[in-house]
């Protein structure tokens, strides 16, 4: 089973996962090179959605097409599974949930800066759900009142997600409603406690897969759908593959494989995502 994540599980112990291949968030064409492996199950945590493609949904309706699992949770998996789960993508945790309900719409609500691989994917600003999250538990904890929470989630909401950190959403509030004191305070309970429904969510999916209770009772199933082979996809597969090194392309790949491909592939190319 492969998993795609970085910052939602950065500095995360992931050892007793056994089963489960972690490889890095997910940009265009990942979901299907994946496929080519034929893995029991596709986890899709963390991908990329600038400098590179992100995600395409029709990649993902491949490898459920060929009979694989594919399940997202966390940030962009949870954003592919609320809107491909009518399909049969499997989603897991609340961020899943509260896009799949209409409680979340904004992409945003997930984004977050972070470094790169070689130093752990350290995060460089919060993201949006986490703030709901952290400012849910700090009313139930007392700590603020429930207007000061809401002022807090509308400041960090109005920010643009890179500059979206706790420093910079307690600077920008009213000092009306936080006063220098109580803003320490609140900012101190935080340092301590702040909720990171990402990381929760995002290890949710790997004990699931882990479990091998993959497909559970009241989950969505794959679905018959007509996957349609369109030049579009034709041309995006072959430079996918092609971008990979060659010893790994044929090894995944195989002369069957592609055959099967061009065999069915029509030329109907729609110049979209059907």
């Amino acid at each position: 089973m492969i998993v795609f994540a970085g910052p939602s599980l950065a500095g995360e112990d992931l050892s007793g996962f056994s089963g489960v291949t972690i490889r890095p968030p997910a940009k265009q064409g990942d979901v299907y090179l994946a496929s080519l492996e034929n893995p029991r199950a596709i986890g899709i945590v963390d991908g990329y959605f600038e400098g590179v493609p992100s995600v395409w949904h029709k990649e993902v309706l491949w490898a459920l097409s060929q009979g694989i699992a594919v399940l997202g949770a966390a940030s962009m998996g949870a954003l592919r599974a609320a809107e491909l789960d009518c399909y049969g993508m499997i989603g897991v945790g609340e961020i899943y949930r509260a896009y799949r309900d209409g409680g979340l719409e904004d992409d945003d609500e997930v984004a977050l800066v972070h470094g790169p691989e070689e130093v752990g994917y350290v995060s460089l600003s919060e993201a949006m759900v986490n703030v709901r999250a952290t400012c849910a538990a700090a009313v139930q904890a007392g700590v603020v009142s429930p207007e000061q929470s809401t002022q807090i989630v509308e400041t960090a909401k109005a920010a643009y997600y890179k500059d979206r950190t706790w420093e910079t959403i307690f600077a920008g509030v009213p000092a009306s409603l936080l006063d220098h004191d109580t803003r320490s305070a609140i900012a101190g309970w935080v340092a301590n406690n702040k909720v990171d429904q990402k990381r929760r969510d995002a290890l949710a999916l790997l004990h699931r897969m882990a479990s091998g209770d993959i497909a559970a009772t009241g989950e969505p199933r794959f679905r018959e759908f007509r996957f349609e082979h369109t030049a579009l996809w034709q041309r995006n597969t072959v430079s996918w593959r092609q971008a990979q090194e060659p010893a790994a392309r044929d090894a995944e790949i195989g002369y069957r494989l592609v055959s099967d491909e061009q065999l069915y592939w029509r030329p109907d190319d729609d110049g979209g995502e059907p």
